[in-house]
């Protein structure tokens, strides 16, 4: 053991000896040494099963056990309730006999113990952003006796919370608790394996002052991944294609043989991939005589049955496959994964390697097997006769094998729903204030750093029109009358949307949930399984259901997240070279090859494309550059004459040529204001406060947070 083993408490000690660990690893050493030689902050960025919670816990521990706090001397912030729930019980056998008490604190957690921590605070709070923003607003003078010796706040999973508003509501409710509570905790993140550590290192920091350390784990060696191509041929309406349904029955015999024998996870990006990978497995499997080997994990089913999922994942005597989405991709402790099986590349590679990070347990190296299908009946499986996903799979894996490289993080930088969410949580205390208040201890948070007062002021205004604001008298300003129901109503507190979704119940107990009602004797597909509906509650909230035999498809809604222009630019070297990748397999090779023939004859790797009066263009951006291009053409050439398939192609309708095309283009970019692009009223309102804030402050939100002009052509 190293020499920080004995700066750790007895109890703590003893879990170490019980799980005979030989010793620390290298990320928990300079964890250590961060933590015991400085007074920074700390980013610890490491891979899912590197020891980086123990890292960060076991320091923390020590300080509250030798020097007790007079409130709660801990926070331990996670982005999922489950994740809370889950290192709530990994606690428990380190903190052992040491009277060291951890609450959680959410909406699931019983009244009786947390109102035992508001008796007497103390110790460690496991808790979500929207619980810890409830606190602050409707108890801020309970603030500072809860937390005025709070000298630590650990955020799990910081990589989750940084590319969206959820993640900027959690530096506001920190920052206002350090004013309430008069206190400066020392922050620690907890992040999966990221490319670009300073970025985070600056949102850990958030102008608290406080140098960070980053504690950084950047080994790729022991990666590995295999990706297998597999085509699906379009049915015949007439014979029901004898082939398509020979091919299909190939692709899951071999998802079989990779995943049989084997615990491991099938990850898929949707829940409806899911629901048909998890149930087409089963079948399988059970013709094999190896009936429920089977589970399925994703955020249409409820807690019971991904809990079933979770245990047996963790259950070592049994081998189990378990077909998931992104609730799995996250930290929840699943035991030792012998593999994990990627359908179709994922959307970004920062979730390839989150998800790759799951396996790797036992001081084995992590490995991932990614199956890219072609399918014919799916349009976009394939560009001009290029497969495009498993050419993006190659490009995504080569990023991340030999670049190490993940996207960086896209906060808003104009986040004006989130104003106006943290401007009534500020008044929702019955308390008013001026607008000199408002702007000093609202505007000045670190999400608003970018917003001018006048377009604060501008905001205000807006509001007292639509009545979520009054100004009394005295200039005092208030919630007004038509924000009461919304501002005091138990969703405010969360900043991100959910849809109102249909509660499916079999003999009185909930299976899952499904976005659109269907009608009795219908088929629906959940948990892996088909069922009819029996019967519809009379608000239509709930249906009552039998499992049955058959074919059912119910999708899921559910936005796409952005592809960045680094991986466009490494689809196009993938085309464009005749590099051989050794972890692909020989159907995937041959059809690279054809694909690249194909990019390469119809000048795919060359940007333009001529076609029937005029051009189809491929620019190789991210999507975020492309739609701006888009828009800049539809300005320069004409709303009518341009066509696209976002982030791959443009199809312009002109007779100028290629390079008249660039110089527009490029003349635009350099002198126009980006305001003038963002005008699609509904794609304005993203946020789901976004519907009141004033339209011309949401078009300069889109316009900086949506837009990029600089694009390289």
């Amino acid at each position: 053991m190293s020499e920080y083993f004995d700066k750790l408490p007895w109890f703590v000690k003893e879990y170490i000896h019980a799980c005979r660990w030989s010793g620390f690893r290298e990320i928990q050493n300079q964890t250590f040494k961060a933590f015991y030689s400085t007074d920074d902050h700390i980013l610890i960025s490491a891979g899912t099963s590197s020891g980086k919670t123990e890292a960060a816990l076991f320091p923390v521990i020590g300080s509250l056990y030798n020097n007790p706090p007079e409130s709660v001397g801990a926070l331990y912030i996670g982005p999922l309730k489950a994740l809370i729930d889950d290192q709530f019980q990994r606690m428990g056998p380190i903190l052992g006999e040491s009277e060291l008490r951890i609450t959680g604190w959410h909406g699931d957690i019983s009244r009786s113990s947390k109102a035992k921590l508001l008796e007497n605070p103390s110790g460690i709070l496991q808790i979500t952003p929207e619980s810890l923003q409830n606190i602050i607003s409707y108890s801020p003078e309970e603030v500072e006796r809860l937390f005025r010796d709070l000298r630590f706040v650990v955020i799990d999973e910081v990589h989750a919370f940084m590319d969206s508003d959820r993640g900027l509501q959690l530096l506001c409710c920190l920052q206002r608790l350090e004013v309430l509570a008069h206190c400066s905790p020392r922050r620690i993140g907890l992040s999966a394996t990221i490319s670009d550590r300073e970025d985070a290192a600056k949102w850990l920091s958030a102008d608290t002052g406080r140098y960070v350390s980053i504690v950084y784990d950047g080994s790729t060696n022991d990666r590995r991944i295999r990706i297998h191509y597999n085509y699906l041929p379009k049915s015949d309406e007439e014979t029901d294609s004898v082939e398509r349904k020979k091919a299909v029955t190939r692709y899951y015999l071999e998802l079989f043989r990779e995943t049989h024998g084997y615990n491991c996870i099938v990850f898929t990006n949707s829940r409806q991939d899911a629901e048909v990978t998890a149930k087409s497995l089963r079948i399988v499997s059970e013709k094999k005589g190896y009936p429920d080997e089977v589970s399925i994990h994703h955020g249409s089913i409820s807690k019971e049955y991904r809990k079933i999922a979770e245990e047996r994942l963790k259950n070592p005597s049994v081998k189990n496959t378990t077909v998931a989405t992104v609730t799995l991709e996250l930290g929840i402790d699943v035991g030792d994964l012998d593999r994990i099986v990627q359908i179709g590349a994922p959307f970004t590679c920062s979730g390839l390697v989150q998800r790759m990070g799951r396996s790797g347990r036992r001081g084995n190296g992590q490995e991932l097997i990614l199956m890219c299908n072609e399918d014919e009946e799916e349009w976009w499986s394939t560009l001009d006769g290029v497969s495009l996903g498993l050419v993006k799979a190659i490009a995504m894996s080569e990023l991340v094998l030999k670049e190490g490289w993940t996207e960086p993080p896209e906060s808003n930088s104009m986040p004006f729903g989130l104003l106006y969410h943290q401007t009534m949580e500020y008044l929702r205390s019955g308390i008013g204030c001026k607008f000199s208040v408002l702007a000093s201890d609202v505007l000045t948070m670190y999400p608003f750093r970018d917003i001018p007062k006048e377009q604060y002021r501008l905001m205000i205004k807006h509001l007292v029109n639509l009545g979520h604001l009054q100004v009394m008298s005295d200039q005092t300003i208030l919630i007004g009358p038509n924000a009461e129901r919304l501002v005091f109503g138990r969703d405010f507190c969360s900043v991100f949307s959910t849809k109102k979704e249909i509660v499916v119940k079999c003999d009185g107990k909930m299976i899952g949930s499904i976005q659109n009602l269907p009608q009795v004797e219908e088929l629906i597909q959940l948990a892996g399984r088909v069922w009819t509906v029996v019967k519809i509650s009379n608000d239509k909230s709930s249906i009552e259901v039998e499992e049955c035999d058959g074919e059912a498809c119910n999708p899921w809604r559910s936005g796409t997240p952005p592809t960045h222009t680094r991986i466009m630019q490494k689809i196009l070297e993938v085309l464009s070279s005749d590099e051989d990748y050794p972890y692909i397999d020989d159907a995937a090779r041959q059809r690279l090859a054809e694909s690249r023939e194909t990019a390469r004859s119809i000048g795919m790797t060359s940007m333009f494309s001529e076609r029937k009066g005029g051009f189809r263009m491929y620019p190789w951006l991210g999507t975020r550059q492309f739609d701006t291009l888009r828009r800049i053409l539809q300005k320069v050439i004409g709303t009518d004459s341009i066509r696209s398939f976002q982030p791959y192609y443009i199809d312009i309708r002109t007779k100028l040529s290629e390079e008249q095309i660039l110089d527009r283009v490029r003349d635009y970019a350099e002198e126009e204001d980006p305001i003038r692009l963002a005008y699609d009223e509904d794609l304005l309102k993203y946020g789901k406060y976004d519907r009141f804030v004033p339209e011309s402050l949401l078009i300069r939100q889109f316009a900086v947070d949506r837009l990029d002009m600089d694009l390289d052509l």
